[in-house]
C-alpha cells in the first residue's frame, strides 16, 4: 500500500537497488548481515514500585511518576498518555548504537540498522499491539526532527519496512512538522509541532519515537495530535534511555539484567502479570 519511492536497499546479492515496492521486507541476506537486536535489549519493568507509571523509567519510592513526567505534565497543563517502551537502553547497549546509526548517511550501516530496528518493532507489535493501543490504531506517524531531512525521516522509512503494519493496511504518514525554530531537549511546548493534512483527524494514532529521554518532545507531539482532532494517541518508543546516576536507576537496570528478567518479545511492561505494587 505504500506506493512511494523508499530509497535504496540491498538486494539478494548485497548491491543497492531502488525500492518502489508497497512495503519492504527483510530478505534472508538482510537478516544474515543484520542479526537480531533481541540480544541488545533490556527488559522494561512494569509500572509500580520504582517504575514510573507514564514512561516506565526509574522513580524513587514512594513516587509513582518520575520527575521528568511530572515537569512535562505541568508545562503542558494536561495529563500525559502512557508510553510503551520496547526496551530500556543505556549508552553501552547495542540498541543504543543502532538507534544512533540508523539515521546516519545512507550506507550499508544505516540500512542494516534500519532492517534490524524494523524487525524488532515488528516482532513487538506482533505480540503487543493490543497492549500499546487497546482499541487499535488506524495510522502511524513519527516525531519529526528539528534537523532538516532531505527525504522522509529515517524512522518513517524504517517503519515502512515492518511487514506487520503493511499487512494490517496501516499507513505510515508524515503528519507533524516542527513549529518552533528550536526546542531544547528537556523543553515541552503546546506549540512545538503542527499537524499537516487530514491524516489524524478522528483517527487512532500510533506515535512512534526512536529514543525517549525526558519525554518533552514526545508529549509535545501527543498534544499536537490531540489538538488536531486525533481520537486517540498511543505512544510507542523503541528505546527508553535510562541513566545510571541515581540509586533508583541503578536498581532498575540491575532488575533488567537479572537472568529471570532477560528481554523477550513475548513480554512487555503493559501486559505483565507480575506488575510490582506501588502507592496509589
Amino acid at each position: 500500500m505504500f506506493g512511494r519511492l523508499l530509497g535504496t536497499v540491498p538486494d539478494s546479492t548485497g548491491h543497492a537497488v531502488t525500492a518502489h515496492c508497497h512495503h519492504l521486507e527483510m530478505t534472508p541476506c538482510d537478516t544474515a548481515v543484520a542479526p537480531s537486536l533481541a540480544g541488545a535489549c533490556l527488559s522494561v519493568r512494569p509500572p509500580g514500585r520504582g517504575t514510573c507509571r507514564i514512561c516506565c523509567g526509574a522513580v524513587p519510592w514512594p513516587f509513582v511518576t518520575c520527575w521528568s513526567c511530572r515537569r512535562v505534565g505541568r508545562t503542558l497543563g494536561q495529563s500525559l498518555e502512557e508510553v510503551t517502551p520496547i526496551s530500556l537502553t543505556t549508552r553501552e547497549t547495542g540498541l543504543y548504537a543502532a538507534l544512533k546509526q540508523y539515521k546516519g548517511v545512507a550506507n550499508s550501516v544505516s540500512r542494516r540498522q534500519q532492517h534490524r530496528l524494523a524487525e524488532l518493532v515488528g516482532d513487538f507489535l506482533e505480540g503487543h499491539a493490543g497492549c500499546v493501543a487497546p482499541g487499535g490504531y488506524d495510522v502511524v506517524t513519527v516525531i519529526p526532527s528539528f534537523q532538516v531531512h532531505a527525504d522522509a525521516h529515517p524512522l518513517e522509512d524504517t517503519l515502512r519496512m515492518v511487514p506487520q503494519l503493511a499487512h494490517q493496511g496501516v499507513e505510515v504518514v508524515a503528519s507533524l512538522l516542527p513549529a518552533e525554530d528550536h526546542l531544547g531537549r528537556n523543553t515541552a511546548s503546546l506549540h512545538a509541532y503542527s499537524c499537516v493534512g487530514e491524516h489524524v483527524e478522528r483517527r487512532r494514532v500510533l506515535l512512534v519515537d526512536d529514543l525517549y529521554t525526558t519525554g518533552a518532545h514526545l508529549h509535545s507531539a501527543v498534544a499536537a495530535l490531540q489538538a488536531a482532532g486525533a481520537s486517540s494517541v498511543h505512544p510507542l518508543v523503541v528505546g527508553r534511555h535510562q541513566s545510571r546516576d541515581t540509586q533508583s536507576s541503578r536498581e532498575l537496570l540491575r532488575w533488567s539484567s537479572c537472568p529471570e528478567n532477560l528481554w523477550s518479545s513475548g513480554r512487555c511492561a503493559r501486559c505483565s502479570s507480575d506488575c510490582p505494587s506501588g502507592s496509589s
